[in-house]
């Protein structure tokens, strides 16, 4: 994915690929084409500006190198184009021509942002899911080496002109997941940063030849189980951490060390706070050893805070667990296994203990919810799970049976 091209740069969704490309080490260069300038720039970045979108197709024939991987987050809206048939003429005419000339000039991989329920029985008959159906399908047909489409609900973020649904809804949207947790959220709609990794590493996952099909669909409704960048991995003995998490928190907290050899993924992650599963190789004298049958490993969900934690202005970054259940004995020293299944929010400074207190239990409460569906429950436990959580529980780790209680002061 060296070279690469982006079709709808400005928008909301268009503007945070362009920024996950920029960061993506494996991308030399980023070509755009658009009718104002992108509003992030770089040294990667080589912009065309043309105010004439029946002059893309030629821009686009005329990009060198050609292009390894094209992405397309082009679209408006009907009132934006002042009707249906103008926003036709965008959001599928002007897709399909440039599909069409992205496979003539030799373009390896196309990337395309369509949209949740194009293929619904209730949406899909609307005028919006027959241009988003039509281009889809001259995607697949062009018979690209490989071929991406990303279907996310509504794209939740800030926009400049605000869309006449999307303005009214954002917030809304957001406050659906206050109440009943993320995964609420997330089957209405995404924030536009997520979708915006997930769409770019699923190119980069089809450069290291690791694309599960050649025509790949990935729907925004992560109820069917993690999206793209997730899950992450991560382990090692856990050791002490602040002493507040249990003292003026009460909530207990689990450090596993932080290092660029052992974590290097961990750089990339936006400090704030993840959900997932965690598993401990408890000893056989800890008072809640409970290993899951042919494992030396029990299962706990747990919520993770990585980042600085402003409300305690710490200079290191830092990942601190919580363990969804309470124990009766310490377990520093034990060796710890985290599955990364998905990110809850940002972090962010608190004017007192009480806010940040209430926040970490509302995250513990998303973090229950979206662990409680089917494709996110571990299939190794139960009959319900189908979540693939193997290598929180594989052979290995043992050392962490030499437990000692450690106190800290």
């Amino acid at each position: 994915m060296s070279t690469t091209a982006l079709i709808g740069s400005t928008g909301l969704l268009g503007s945070n690929i362009l920024t996950t490309l920029f960061s993506t080490p494996s991308v030399s260069t980023v070509q755009t084409i658009s009718r104002r300038a992108p509003k992030s720039t770089s040294p990667k970045l080589n912009a065309i500006l043309e105010p004439d979108t029946s002059l893309w197709k030629s821009r686009l024939a005329s990009v060198s190198p050609v292009p390894t991987t094209v992405f397309s987050a082009l679209g408006t809206t009907r009132a934006a184009a002042g009707s249906i048939e103008n926003q036709w003429k965008i959001d599928h005419d002007l897709n399909v021509e440039l599909a069409k000339e992205a496979k003539s000039i030799g373009v390896k991989s196309f990337v395309f942002i369509s949209s949740a329920g194009t293929r619904g029985m209730i949406g899909g008959s609307s005028p919006y899911s027959k241009m988003k159906q039509g281009v889809e399908d001259t995607v697949k047909e062009l018979g690209f080496d490989n071929a991406v489409i990303l279907r996310p609900g509504l794209i939740l973020g800030e926009r400049e002109e605000k869309k006449q649904l999307g303005g009214i809804l954002n917030p809304a949207v957001h406050g659906i997941g206050k109440v009943f947790g993320m995964w609420a959220q997330d089957v209405l709609g995404q924030d536009a940063l997520v979708i915006a990794r997930a769409a770019v590493h699923a190119a980069r996952l089809i450069e290291e030849g690791k694309a599960p099909e050649k025509y790949w669909v990935l729907e925004g409704s992560p109820p069917s189980g993690p999206l793209p960048p997730y899950p992450f991995r991560m382990e090692g003995l856990v050791i002490p951490g602040f002493g507040r998490g249990s003292a003026e928190l009460g909530i207990p907290t689990a450090n596993l060390p932080v290092s660029p050899t052992g974590t290097p993924w961990l750089d990339t992650l936006p400090s704030g706070v993840y959900f997932g599963w965690a598993s401990l190789c408890l000893p056989s004298h800890h008072p809640d050893y409970a290993p899951v049958a042919g494992s030396s490993y029990s299962l706990y969900p747990m919520v993770m805070s990585i980042g600085y934690n402003p409300f305690y202005k710490n200079t290191v970054r830092s990942a601190e667990v919580h363990v969804l259940k309470k124990f009766g004995a310490d377990f520093y020293g034990v060796t710890m296994r985290l599955l990364i299944l998905g990110f809850i929010r940002e972090e962010k400074d608190y004017a007192g203990l009480e806010a940040l207190i209430a926040d970490i239990n509302f995250d513990c409460e998303v973090a229950k919810k979206s662990l409680a569906r089917a494709a996110w429950k571990p299939k190794e436990v139960g009959e319900e799970g189908t979540l693939d959580c193997s290598w929180l529980l594989r052979a290995g780790g043992e050392e962490g049976k030499e437990w000692e209680r450690v106190r800290t002061s």
